[in-house]
């Protein structure tokens, strides 16, 4: 077999009343396949009261295909020890479309009649790097608009739905830099999420570190009063 795999860990560790815990922790695959599609793997694990006053559990599997525009995403999440919603994402060149069910949601099926969604957040964090793929480096622009981009949820720990939620913001660029993270010292390009108005809550500047080239994640920072930090602990590369 061709195809090149990667798999991590990528860990939020602090100091809690002089001991340390890890509130966040996620493990993921990412496979780029023969045919340039790209297949992520992630299972997330979020603490009670990291984000919000409850526990998530998050399995999100995304693929994109070789223009690094979405395909399909399967998402199941858990809220505090029990089932919130599954959901099937499909993505073509003029329609996003979901089928999903949950407890609060009961069985539904929605469909957007509209142009390619560039990116789609699954609300894992090796996810949130992909937004970053079509940031056009040709163009002068630090700033650019990400429009037209799908989130499964709304909220800030992704502990909803999951259903098509649709979402404009701004990416900017700051530049390429070396960074030293658990995992080792790498060359990273760096960006930030600008997300004034585009979510219902109040949301901070997001920062976020990855590989050029194949946007593997390697850390993000969560400023605010949020003020985290998640780090890229260990890669593996298997080819």
């Amino acid at each position: 077999m061709k195809h090149r795999s990667v798999r991590g860990l990528i860990a939020l560790t602090r100091d809690h009343d002089g001991s340390l815990d890890t509130p966040y922790r996620e493990w993921f695959t990412t496979t780029w396949h023969e045919d340039g599609q790209r297949t992520v793997r992630s299972v997330c694990e979020l603490a009670r009261g990291l984000v919000a006053p409850r526990s998530v559990l998050r399995d999100v599997t995304y693929t994109v295909d070789a223009e690094r525009r979405p395909l399909d995403c399967f998402v199941r999440v858990h809220r505090d020890g029990a089932f919130l919603g599954s959901a099937w994402f499909r993505f073509g060149h003029d329609f996003a479309e979901c089928e999903a069910y949950g407890i609060e949601i009961g069985r539904l099926s929605q469909r957007f009649d509209r142009r390619s969604v560039p990116s789609f957040g699954a609300h894992a964090l090796t996810c949130d790097v992909t937004h970053l793929e079509h940031f056009d480096h040709s163009r002068p622009d630090r700033v650019q608009p990400a429009r037209g981009v799908m989130l499964s949820s709304m909220e800030h720990d992704g502990c909803s739905g999951p259903l098509l939620c649709p979402i404009d913001f701004r990416i900017e660029y700051v530049g390429r830099e070396s960074l030293t993270v658990p995992a080792g010292t790498f060359e990273a390009d760096h960006y930030r999420f600008l997300l004034e108005g585009s979510l219902p809550q109040e949301h901070p500047t997001e920062e976020l570190w990855c590989i050029p080239g194949d946007f593997t994640f390697l850390k993000v920072h969560v400023g605010g009063n949020v003020d985290t930090t998640y780090e890229l602990q260990h890669l593996e590369t298997r080819f």
